[in-house]
């Protein structure tokens, strides 16, 4: 099926109009023709959750497979929870074991066992086996629809086993060989099986140098790795070294976008919150706590200029210079910090190490700091303000700049050090830290030549 231009998509407003007048055939016939990713946008756009259930009970097995696939996170618990147990059955039988595990993953535990002991064997043990591990791990990535085949093994074998398979193995990309103990030996691409003799063996056409990763590391890491070595699949192997799944590069393609949404949501303090799902009720719970934090750090900062108002009252331009030094500091303090969080992100910091990070970036906050400090100071002289406090006006920017570099340097890294996300906490502390410091600095060397 091919994708609709985007005049062919369908009209939200339109499906809508048919599902309330009741019309199911016209509705099934509007979206017949439509990709199922299609589908998927216009299940999530619709805020009615008995029209969206409607609109997919609509839907052929096949299609509402590939269709649950793509919808968000909201959606598909929404749709599993409602769907009848057959109908849910129907679509868990036509899905990739790891998509199958995605998707029971939303129901309550006494409705999935009672679902798993409805549909086959081989869906029952495969999806039972993979909701053991945990959601953001190899494990829980990766799907048990392998092809592996012994080093014994010849290429006329290995082609029968794929032809009798083929509905298991739509997606694949290369066959994982292994040892008398079942453990990985090597992987033949898919391509070689065209270019050798049906006789020749497994072990005399295999790459041994095979990439690998273990069922319990870290999806970030699982993304790393496929990015290093530009994989398109990778086989999931248990302690013993034993080949028990595959993770390919469209779910890889899904954690990044998850990965970096997250950090982007922790960033801005706002938790796990998401647009397309939750009231007013669940944002309050995710952005008060960090409000409240908020609240007292910036507290900290009144009380510091609290300190001065002896120095505020003879040169009343403070009050506004202080505010420029913390603001230009945040900002500076929020560059580090993110690019530092990043960088994490990506195992960059890590290999760098943590003094050659600290040096960049307290380099480049101090270059920066004195080029607008000294700018910003003569343009404050050429206006007509005194030459003393804009010298230590720029003074003041120079240090608030120096002391974001290490702020937003050392906070993500101290907050991954001990175990903890650095998008999470490190907005609020950087930037208290350099509001604080900021009116500290410039407000107590304003009181010293005053």
């Amino acid at each position: 099926m091919s994708a609709p231009t985007e005049n062919e998509l369908p009209d939200r407003d339109a499906i809508q109009s048919l599902l309330e007048a009741g019309d199911e055939a016209a509705a099934r016939a509007a979206v017949a023709d439509v990709h199922p990713a299609d589908l998927a946008d216009l299940l999530d756009s619709l805020d009615d959750a008995e029209q969206r259930l409607q609109l997919f009970r609509l839907l052929a097995p096949e299609t509402a497979a590939e269709v649950v696939r793509e919808v968000n996170e909201h959606t598909k618990a929404d749709l599993a929870e409602r769907l009848s147990d057959a109908r849910l059955t129907a679509v868990l039988e036509r899905l990739d074991t790891d998509d199958a595990a995605d998707l029971l993953g939303h129901l309550p535990e006494d409705r999935l066992d009672r679902l798993l002991r409805r549909a086959s064997p081989q869906v029952r043990r495969n999806v039972a086996g993979l909701l053991t591990y945990p959601e953001d791990s190899a494990g829980g990535l990766m799907k048990t629809e392998v092809a592996v085949a012994s080093e014994s093994e010849t290429v006329r074998e290995v082609i029968e086993t794929i032809r009798r398979h083929a509905d298991d193995f739509h997606d694949i990309h290369d066959v994982f060989i292994t040892d008398a103990q079942r453990r990985l030996a090597g992987r033949v691409p898919l391509r070689s099986l065209l270019l050798y003799d049906d006789d020749t063996p497994m072990d005399k056409m295999m790459d041994t140098e095979v990439v690998s990763v273990e069922v319990d590391i870290d999806q970030e890491e699982v993304a790393r790795i496929f990015e290093k070595y530009d994989l398109l699949s990778v086989p999931v192997v248990d302690a013993l070294g034993r080949v028990v799944g595959r993770i390919t590069v469209d779910d890889i393609v899904d954690v990044i976008s998850e990965e970096a949404t997250e950090d982007i949501l922790k960033l801005a303090g706002v938790g796990d919150e998401s647009f397309t799902s939750g009231g007013p009720a669940e944002a309050v719970r995710s952005r008060l706590p960090w409000l409240s934090l908020n609240l007292v750090t910036a507290a900290v900062s009144a009380l510091a200029i609290s300190l001065f108002q002896t120095t505020i009252e003879k040169a009343a331009i403070a009050a506004a210079l202080m505010t420029i030094v913390s603001a230009l500091g945040g900002n500076a303090g929020t560059q580090t910090m993110t690019v530092l969080v990043r960088a994490i992100a990506l195992g960059e910091a890590r290999a760098a190490g943590v003094w050659r990070v600290l040096l960049r970036e307290v380099t480049t906050a101090l270059a920066n700091g004195a080029l607008i400090g000294a700018a910003s100071s003569l343009c404050f002289y050429l206006l007509g303000g005194r030459p003393l406090i804009g010298a230590i006006f720029g003074i003041s920017l120079v240090l608030n700049f120096f002391f974001a570099a290490v702020a937003g340097s050392l906070l993500p890294l101290g907050l991954k050090a001990v175990g903890v996300d650095p998008a999470l906490g490190s907005p609020v502390f950087v930037t208290a830290a350099t509001d604080w410091l900021g009116f500290f600095t410039f407000l107590g060397l304003l009181s010293l030549v005053l």
